[in-house]
């Protein structure tokens, strides 16, 4: 399974498409059927568990409590993405505007869809060679560290 995963700052790394085939409640599974669980990012074909919070659970928006320094790998990677697509779990959540013009500031188009069809839209662009990332928060609020739910 280690080898599932690789060290992002080992330029000796083989590169490869990491893509996610299937969606769980609480993660994801990896097209050579590695399950993941929590928040997750894909970008530049690597797979980057992400570590946010998830919102109130159920008492307000999905991006309570968010900073921009949830997003500061979009700062350092290169190339950076044309186009960002957030899932943003079970249903569309509009994103907060600080977070919009601090991506935006950076030359990244946004692109806001429930995780499903986030999932499924990054598929396609990522096949056809476009440069694509996204950030898929599960359908249920799942922790990146434990892997535990975050509903109490």
């Amino acid at each position: 399974m280690a080898s599932a995963f690789k060290n992002m700052f080992d330029g000796s790394a083989i590169h490869s498409i990491q893509m996610l085939s299937r969606l769980t409640n609480d993660g994801f599974i990896t097209s050579n059927e590695i399950e993941v669980k929590g928040p997750v990012i894909l970008l530049n074909g690597d797979l980057i568990m992400w570590d946010v919070p998830q919102g109130d659970h159920g008492k307000g928006s999905v991006f309570n409590n968010w900073t921009t320094d949830f997003l500061k790998v979009f700062e350092v990677i290169k190339p950076r993405p044309e186009l960002l697509i957030f899932g943003t779990g079970k249903s569309v959540v509009p994103i907060p505007s600080h977070i919009r013009q601090y991506l935006n500031g950076l030359g990244i188009q946004i692109e806001i869809v429930d995780t499903r069809n986030a999932l499924a839209t990054f598929n396609v662009l990522a096949e056809e060679g476009r440069n694509v990332a996204t950030a898929l928060l599960p359908l249920i609020p799942t922790s990146a560290r434990t892997g535990k739910s975050l509903i109490t």
